[in-house]
């Protein structure tokens, strides 16, 4: 996108095996209980994104590309947040679902826009988890968080990605990090505030249907029109030798170093 070679994209895709992402700065040996994902045949992966750790199970995941000075986007990181939470939430009207922004408290947002993007987004991390607490600009529903997001600016270009719950298993999720007593874990579980959209709509819903509807949502919230594509030959070999040699790398997700990628279109 950098390069001008694709557009403005927005990506809705599902995990298979389940995985569990780990936010740039976090260290995987401390965040995941490896054996356990191991023996539930979970991946563990190292996101470019800051944030907490998340367990991609039963839900939809979205990506969002765009440049930094595109007019349907703002400078400020918890704006383009704002934004883009907007359009999940229009999208899950068409549900019935009457979901919400997480409000801002107190002077966050002045105090983070003085930061540089991987420390505002650093800051953010006050747990491992992600799901734990709802953040600033963040979609919950009766006052339980539904979307976790993370993002980050390189280039010009700002990525965003998050998850939308589609069922949520409690104790599978805690299962897959690291405690240092089973009472503190049931503690955790206590104040878990978190909900998915089968809890919500007391029914199954299904990927497909989800990734038909949320696309009207973010169409309204930024007035355009989204045509539907697939990757392009060139994304395709991209996205090989970024997992063959980096995303599936012991030197990227357990020591978080860059191995010298060579890209030939």
């Amino acid at each position: 996108h950098r390069e001008g070679l694709v557009p403005p994209t927005i990506r809705f895709y599902q995990w298979s095996p389940p995985a569990v992402s780990l936010g740039y700065f976090q260290d995987l040996k401390k965040e995941i209980n490896i054996k356990v994902c191991q023996d539930l045949g979970i991946d563990m992966v190292r996101r470019p994104t800051g944030g907490k750790a998340v367990l991609h199970d039963q839900e939809l995941t979205y990506s969002f590309i765009i440049k930094e000075n595109d007019p349907l986007v703002n400078d400020s990181i918890l704006e383009t947040y704002k934004k883009i939470s907007g359009g999940i939430i229009r999208g899950l009207s068409y549900l019935g679902i009457k979901a919400e922004l997480v409000p801002l408290r107190g002077k966050l947002e002045n105090h983070l826009l003085g930061r540089s993007d991987k420390a505002r987004i650093h800051h953010l991390d006050f747990k491992s988890i992600c799901f734990s607490v709802p953040s600033q600009y963040e979609v919950q529903v009766e006052g339980k968080k539904m979307v976790g997001s993370a993002q980050v600016r390189k280039g010009g270009v700002v990525l965003q990605h998050g998850s939308l719950l589609i069922k949520l298993e409690k104790d599978k999720l805690f299962s897959v990090f690291n405690f240092p007593s089973v009472q503190i874990i049931e503690k955790l579980k206590s104040k878990f505030k978190a909900t998915s959209l089968e809890e919500i709509l007391k029914k199954k819903i299904d990927f497909s249907e989800l990734s038909n509807i949320l696309p009207h949502g973010f169409e309204e919230e930024f007035g355009v029109r989204l045509v539907e594509s697939k990757l392009t030959e060139s994304e395709e070999k991209i996205s090989k030798v970024l997992l063959e040699n980096k995303y599936s790398t012991y030197e990227w997700n357990y020591l978080r170093k860059n191995n010298q990628l060579n890209f030939q279109r």
